[in-house]
């Protein structure tokens, strides 16, 4: 999957630009030396500049991984387990032509089908990992409820069902990628056998909190790990403050509040 999305032309358009980003930024420190306040107040004026430029490449990047993603989970879903459908179908017909003259050879063959039906499973549940189509169709509440149902581990989901909590399809993306990450960090690393998702307003403002019963996350995961750094990068990206702390009782809570004005609450 890596290959393909760097094979996207957003992908390598985005890519190349952060590429000169990078270079610009380069001159633009080694010029903060100069002595001349003129010079250096200009100087940091353009890094400013430098630095919005970046944010929004790394924003565009994003867009483009996620519209990769999005394009691999519905062809896996729409394309691959259709004709997993078809070879299913045509095994199990196959298997009973077969039983007419040879019994034993038509059981094996039998078997094929089911096979089949559980690959089947297997590559839409790949889908939805790669691409949440419920988020599109359903909302974030579903997707996170189907999300909660498809880890390997006791997840609970609550969220105020007297509550219609409308997001931006983007914000609504990240608060799901963000939950994603803290539930696979619970179970993989923390090895929690619980953990619960919530979405719901507090004192006015939106919150999705990931809670789990695991050992605890570890200084050095905290500060190395990659998935958190991608939490706390796409909590900014919509606006929104990432906490991660440890629980009373032990265990790990990851908190996401956002402003506001990134949603709008209905009754």
């Amino acid at each position: 999957m890596k290959k393909q999305i760097a094979t996207n032309p957003a992908y390598r358009r985005v890519v190349a630009a952060l590429d000169d980003c990078e270079k610009r930024y380069d001159g633009l420190i080694k010029r903060t030396g100069a002595t001349n306040d003129l010079r250096l107040a200009s100087t940091v004026a353009i890094l400013k500049g430098e630095v919005e430029q970046r944010r929004r490449l790394e924003i565009e990047l994003l867009t483009a991984v996620e519209s990769e993603r999005q394009r691999i989970g519905q062809d896996l879903h729409d394309d691959l387990c259709q004709r997993l459908g078809a070879i299913a179908l045509l095994s199990g017909s196959l298997a009973k032509e077969v039983s007419v003259l040879d019994e034993e050879l038509g059981q094996k063959l039998g078997t094929i089908p089911s096979l089949i039906t559980e690959t089947i499973v297997s590559c839409r549940n790949l889908a939805r990992g790669l691409h949440p189509v419920t988020l599109a169709s359903a909302g974030l509440p579903a997707a996170l409820e189907e999300l909660a149902s498809r880890i390997p581990a006791d997840v609970k989901f609550h969220w105020p069902h007297s509550e219609r909590i409308d997001f931006e399809p983007m914000l609504a993306l990240h608060l799901y990628r963000i939950a994603e990450e803290a539930v696979t960090n619970a179970v993989k690393h923390a090895g929690a056998n619980s953990i619960t998702i919530k979405l719901a307003i507090l004192a006015g403002r939106p919150v999705l909190e990931i809670a789990d019963d695991g050992k605890g996350i570890g200084q050095k995961l905290k500060a190395e790990g990659m998935g958190l750094r991608n939490m706390q990068y796409r909590a900014s990206v919509i606006g929104g403050e990432l906490t991660v702390e440890a629980r009373k009782g032990g265990g790990t809570c990851v908190r996401c509040t956002l402003p506001l004005r990134k949603s709008v609450l209905r009754p």
